[in-house]
């Protein structure tokens, strides 16, 4: 038990401190800057920071959250990294176990750390950061397919290589996973021009979905969008009505409660079975998808108008959670 609890107190160390190197590549990248060179540094005074000034956590708190030189405030940015980080470790951890995939799984939350952060800082997602994670997810797909085939090899001497095994290996999910990932998330996206003429979400979204359908596969794709819907949802939900009331965006408003008070009656209505004719069913979804329409092109013409209100954005973040849950799953 003792070994236990120090090996995962170990982990959530590490954690803490890659979740400082990750924040040096968040802000460099934001700033196109080096992520070697030069040393960390202040980023308002500029002053190089002594060694007891970048560790995790500790030195945020001794400090009192301002710079040791400057005395100006230090974003709350760097501990809050270091602590998601460290947590996300441990929890893969418990998850994996000691092997190369929770290694892999490192990696992998990550790179979901850095996406979610340049996304949710300056909404802004970097290609070379969607692009590793395609890298990684089908490097793990090679890799699992690769150990299959050499231990069935090894047992049996030979591999049945069939039409079920090209369409089922773990490449090929993998692969379509990606193709699926961009294409369906760029469709939902361009649909926002039909609607409003703007797209629904980034560009950066669709390369993060291609990078999740390479590491979770196609099928989870459509659970994927359904979990990061809905931590979109209760993320924002406070600040974008707070905001609506304050800009006197009635019909935003009115279209939105509207379809949040239809979607809890059609549910409750699900559950105590008063839609179990299949006409009052069909016609109540209808109403539903109406209303849903309706409501986003409301919100969608107001982001045209107004290119600032983007309260409910970015969705980087919420789609990289839901990755990360479906990861431990």
């Amino acid at each position: 038990m003792l070994l236990v609890i120090a090996l995962i107190l170990f982990v959530f160390v590490i954690g803490l401190c890659i979740g400082s190197f990750l924040n040096v590549v968040i802000l460099r990248s934001l700033s196109e800057e080096s992520i070697v060179f030069p040393a960390s540094k202040c980023p308002k005074c500029q002053h190089p920071l002594k060694w007891w000034h970048n560790i995790p956590v500790l030195s945020y708190i001794l400090l009192r959250g301002k710079c040791g030189f400057c005395s100006e405030k230090i974003s709350i940015q760097y501990p809050i990294i270091e602590l998601v980080t460290g947590v996300a470790f441990v929890l893969v951890f418990l998850k994996f176990g000691i092997s190369v995939n929770t290694i892999l799984a490192w990696i992998i939350t990550s790179l979901f750390v850095v996406l979610a952060g340049t996304d949710w800082k300056e909404k802004v997602v970097f290609d070379v950061h969607t692009y590793a994670l395609i890298g990684v997810g089908l490097f793990c797909a090679v890799l699992t397919t690769g150990m299959i085939i050499y231990e069935y090899t090894t047992l049996y001497g030979h591999f049945n290589y069939n039409t079920q095994w090209f369409v089922s290996n773990p490449l090929t999910v993998a692969l379509l996973g990606t193709i699926i990932g961009f294409v369906g998330m760029e469709i939902i996206s361009r649909m926002g021009y039909l609607l409003a003429g703007t797209r629904a979400f980034g560009e950066g979204d669709s390369f993060i979905a291609a990078g999740l359908g390479a590491i979770l596969g196609w099928k989870a794709l459509l659970p994927l969008l359904i979990i990061s819907v809905i931590v979109q949802i209760l993320a924002i939900l406070p600040i974008f009505i707070k905001k609506e009331i304050e800009n006197k965006n009635w019909m935003v408003i009115i279209s939105f409660g509207a379809f949040v008070a239809y979607t809890i009656a059609f549910m409750m209505a699900q559950k105590f079975g008063w839609l179990e004719n299949m006409v009052a069913y069909i016609a109540s979804s209808i109403v539903l998808v109406i209303i849903g329409v309706l409501c986003c092109r409301e919100i969608l013409s107001n982001i045209k108008t107004d290119p600032d209100n983007r309260t409910y954005l970015p969705f980087g973040p919420a789609l990289v959670f839901a990755g990360f849950i479906l990861l431990l799953a």
